[in-house]
């Protein structure tokens, strides 16, 4: 009687509605990344995003509507929506980071369970469309999505981008078109846009899933084009607006000085980077850098070139592998470094999509496999073993991001050679054992001595322990670094003029200014020096309104311009800045 009732089982959840697995699925992968509820925030970019962001940690209000659709912020990136998603959280919460957490785990499993029932559609089997769902959930790389408060781009574009397809692929498939399913599809794919651009590929995945036909690739691509059409002119007018705000960003110099070379070679080595990682995400690790040396720039040249032959020539077996691949390469291209926006060429967080060619690639193999096997049970086996095998992975892995000092402290165990590692668990030991903080902070400016960020750390730390002479010596070193930061003037500025030091503060102020002649925080305490120091508001004005030019929003720079007019005696312009400043 057991073999029936197994059957009976099976059969009864085979017939179960999708949406039902849906909810199973979406529940399995929210359990899975639960014990993040429990971890704090981090001290890498949770403080810039959140944390200590009076446009964040303040909630919704008009004004940081505004702010968050008309400002990169300090980061950059342009992702209003995700913004948003901050500051609602924020008014509902607080600043408790469980529901914080709370919001990126739902966001994952909702992502999960629309992937889910898009492989439903497409695949019209539900043991692979478990396979493909689970697998991509759960892999380690998404630990970073998930349990990291900041990458709430991640998982939020994530969802509205698998929703944009589910949509598009509900409207595709009916013989009667429902207009309503369609512009649903595409302000789903606006919305996943601008909560994380990296989505813009979307309409170019719509072509490959349901426009591109073996043998008639051209004519097929551009008979797509009147479905299609809408979709690509959005990614048009998305991107532009992108580009314009990542290029007036405080990282808008990220990568200007990289040769063609240097960006062809980290294109190289991050593409191959995701295919080894997916198959190897161990060690879980926060900070990648390319290799310096030929040998491994040659090996990955070689590993790319056999991944292309195998592509093709497996691809003329199993169809699924070269669609895979073409995924995987168009949701690459953003995080490729054509367009650079960060200091770093990969990271497991930027897999969160790309990684979805990979598993259809995944799929192909095995499908392949299956046709030229008469053991039916040891590819599901196999299968079941791989998804259960990275939850594992997972597990082990999550805790490292309960807080910045777990953290930092296995980052240094297993990228010793990394000086951000040093400095980042340095700073979780700032307010309450700075002296601990400061080795760290040594550390790192031995592992990075042309770096100035180690050398400003030690000198706001040597501060907090009444070292000013030290302190000093620090600042006046991280100006001469070969990569300053722009906050070291500022610092400088501020210990010169608290110990009466005039005449190296104002030294300070114009090196800085020639230095960084847009940098907002620079115009700012310059501005301040001329005009509480020096009492010259004649100097301090035009350093003000150059700042409010740069950031039309900023309270501080409005407040200081109108200032500035009252003590000249221009009312009319005093009283046009305080109209701003009641705008906001």
């Amino acid at each position: 009687m057991k073999i029936p009732l197994a059957l009976s089982v099976s059969e009864r959840l085979a017939k179960c509605p999708s949406w039902f697995h849906a909810v199973v699925l979406f529940a399995l992968v929210f359990l899975a990344f639960a014990p993040s509820l429990t971890f704090d925030f981090i001290n890498y970019d949770d403080p810039y995003y959140i944390i200590d962001n009076p446009n964040v940690n303040t909630g919704l209000s008009l004004a940081n509507l505004r702010w968050a659709f008309g400002t990169p912020g300090e980061v950059n990136l342009w992702n209003p929506l995700t913004t948003l998603s901050h500051q609602l959280v924020v008014s509902l919460f607080g600043l408790n980071p469980a529901w914080h957490h709370a919001v990126n785990g739902l966001c994952h499993a909702l992502a999960a369970s629309l992937l889910f029932l898009l492989a439903v559609k497409l695949t019209k089997s539900l043991p692979w469309s478990y396979f493909i769902a689970l697998l991509w959930a759960i892999h380690p790389q998404k630990i970073q999505s998930v349990a990291w408060i900041t990458e709430r781009k991640d998982v939020l574009s994530g969802a509205l981008f698998f929703a944009s397809i589910l949509c598009f692929a509900e409207w595709h498939s009916r013989t009667k078109k429902r207009p309503a399913l369609y512009v649903a599809s595409l302000l789903l794919f606006i919305a996943a846009a601008m909560a994380k651009p990296s989505v813009l590929p979307l309409p170019l995945v719509l072509l490959v899933l349901f426009a591109l036909k073996p043998g008639q690739i051209i004519s097929s691509a551009l008979s797509s084009l009147r479905q299609l059409g809408p979709f690509f002119a959005a990614a048009v007018a998305l991107a532009a607006i992108v580009v314009f705000f990542q290029s007036h960003g405080t990282l808008s110099d990220v990568g200007g000085d990289d040769s063609l070379f240097e960006r062809l070679r980290q294109m190289i080595f991050g593409y191959v980077f995701y295919l080894l990682r997916f198959a190897f995400p161990i060690p879980s690790q926060f900070f990648f850098t390319p290799p310096l040396s030929h040998l491994p720039l040659v090996l990955a040249i070689v590993g790319l070139g056999l991944f292309l032959i195998a592509v093709i020539w497996l691809g003329r077996r199993e169809k699924l592998i070269p669609v895979g691949a073409l995924i995987y390469t168009l949701l690459w291209l953003p995080i490729s470094g054509i367009i650079p926006i960060s200091h770093y060429f990969a990271a497991d967080r930027y897999s969160y999509l790309p990684q979805i060619g990979i598993i259809i690639i995944v799929i192909g193999l095995a499908r392949r496999l299956s046709s030229l096997s008469s053991k039916s049970l040891l590819l599901p086996i196999a299968l079941g073993s791989l998804v259960a095998g990275y939850l594992v992975l997972l597990q082990q892995q999550l805790p490292i991001w309960k807080n910045s000092e777990t953290l930092f402290a296995h980052e240094m165990r297993v990228n010793p050679r990394e000086a951000l590692a040093d400095i980042h668990y340095g700073e979780a030991f700032w307010n309450n054992d700075p002296a601990k903080a400061l080795v760290h902070f040594e550390l790192a400016h031995q592992k990075a001595p042309h770096e100035g960020l180690p050398l400003s750390k030690m000198g706001v730390t040597q501060l907090r322990l009444n070292q000013p002479e030290q302190a000093l010596e620090s600042f006046q070193a991280a100006t001469r670094a070969a990569n300053p930061v722009v906050e070291t003037w500022t610092q400088l500025l501020l210990l010169q003029v608290d110990l009466k030091r005039y005449s190296e503060a104002e030294a300070t102020v114009n090196d800085g200014l020639q230095r960084f002649p847009n940098q907002w925080p620079m115009l700012m305490n310059a501005g301040n020096f001329h005009l509480l120091v020096k009492k010259d508001p004649h100097q301090a004005l035009p350093l003000f309104l150059k700042a409010h030019e740069i950031s039309p929003s900023n309270a501080d720079s409005i407040r200081a311009c109108a200032r500035c007019y009252l003590i000249l005696g221009d009312q009319p312009s005093a009283a046009r800045f305080e109209r701003l400043l009641q705008l906001r």
